[in-house]
């Protein structure tokens, strides 16, 4: 009885999810990969020739004030390799320009939201919505998208622990009649991919869904995600120098790489460093203020709890990037599997009922 109804459970969810399951699946193995795409579509825009060390922080973007007086600069995001452009994301919609770090020289001003990455990006998150009352909701869509595919997946391990003989039923023989063997490979795959899939999933909803994910990481971890620490809001001077002031912030942690730089645009605002270790985790970050600078708070992302861990890595575990290229290599293929999964469900779904389409190959 049991089995019978986790199957009945586990088709309705597929009829019901297959449609936007396979966009989410396609869209996010192209994301796997969405900036070296981009950079190939448009290689003079993110290639540089490195030159020696990059300009300081300070004259890279007085060069580009100069170039662009107009601009309100944001945050910095300092390029991983020295081959490739630093980008700088701007304030009050004003999207962002890739620089040249070597001479500060503007290579181009773009919405990241209308070249191809942002497109596909808006595809997987909000299905194209855009609208300001309408992308809230289609949010939510995507996010529950996400937690059917986490239901099909415990149903699909459910249906595979149920009847006996569970390990022979993961064995694959290529000599039985095709309806067999697409259930069996239906089957070994996902009991294979079982746990990447929720992390996948888990990690897709957590962006957006914020709160019911917090809970479950902590009620999943018996600890908590902390909180970002409360800088003092009065009583310091601005920054005066903002190399000195990266240049305090990295000595907290020498060993980290700076990654992204969030720069005063206000008098009395903090600059904040994003710094990144070679061990897997999430960056430590640093508030650098007052004048001379000093350092206001930081956290350690090698000595963060496991709730907080796991929450500041939710998106390089959602794409895969956090341990080198073939675990991104890797994700493309777990991006793929539920689109997969709807190919041969729908297959398996029509060969049973003997649809004109699914009955050619039937043995």
């Amino acid at each position: 009885m049991l089995y019978r109804w986790l199957r009945r459970i586990h088709l309705a969810l597929f009829l019901v999810s297959a449609v936007p399951l396979s966009l989410l699946s396609v869209t996010g193995a192209l994301l796997v990969y969405g900036p070296e795409l981009q950079e190939a579509l448009e290689p003079g825009v993110w290639e540089v020739e490195p030159r020696g060390a990059p300009l300081p922080v300070r004259e890279l973007l007085a060069r580009v004030a100069e170039q662009r007086p107009d601009l309100k600069i944001w945050s910095v995001a300092l390029a991983p390799r020295p081959d490739r452009a630093w980008r700088i994301w701007l304030g009050g919609g004003q999207g962002a320009v890739n620089v040249d770090p070597y001479d500060g020289r503007v290579l181009a001003h773009y919405d990241p939201g209308r070249n191809a990455q942002g497109i596909v990006t808006a595809l997987h998150r909000r299905w194209l919505v855009n609208d300001k009352a309408a992308a809230p909701w289609a949010r939510h869509a995507v996010s529950t998208v996400a937690l059917a595919l986490m239901l099909q997946v415990l149903v699909g391990v459910g249906i595979w622990l149920t009847p006996p003989r569970r390990l022979a039923r993961l064995a694959v023989d290529f000599g039985k009649r095709p309806r067999m063997v697409v259930i069996r490979l239906h089957q070994l795959a996902g009991v294979a991919t079982a746990v990447l899939l929720l992390t996948v999933a888990f990690t897709g909803l957590a962006m957006y869904w914020h709160t019911p994910a917090k809970a479950v990481i902590e009620a999943a971890t018996g600890g908590r995600v902390a909180e970002q620490p409360e800088i003092e809001a009065t009583g310091r001077a601005s920054i005066v120098d903002l190399d000195a002031a990266v240049a305090v912030g990295q000595a907290a942690f020498p060993d980290a790489r700076l990654r992204h730089l969030r720069v005063p645009s206000r008098p009395g605002d903090v600059a904040v460093l994003h710094l990144e270790a070679d061990r897997i985790g999430p960056p430590s970050r640093v508030w650098v203020g007052d004048h001379p600078p000093r350092i206001l708070a930081l956290e350690d992302g090698q000595a963060a709890s496991a709730a907080t861990w796991i929450w500041q890595m939710r998106y390089p575990l959602h794409v895969g990037e956090f341990a080198g290229p073939l675990v991104r290599a890797f994700w493309v293929l777990v991006a793929l599997m539920p689109a997969a999964f709807v190919v041969t469900g729908f297959w398996l779904y029509g060969n049973r009922r003997r649809y004109a389409w699914a009955i050619t190959a039937r043995g």
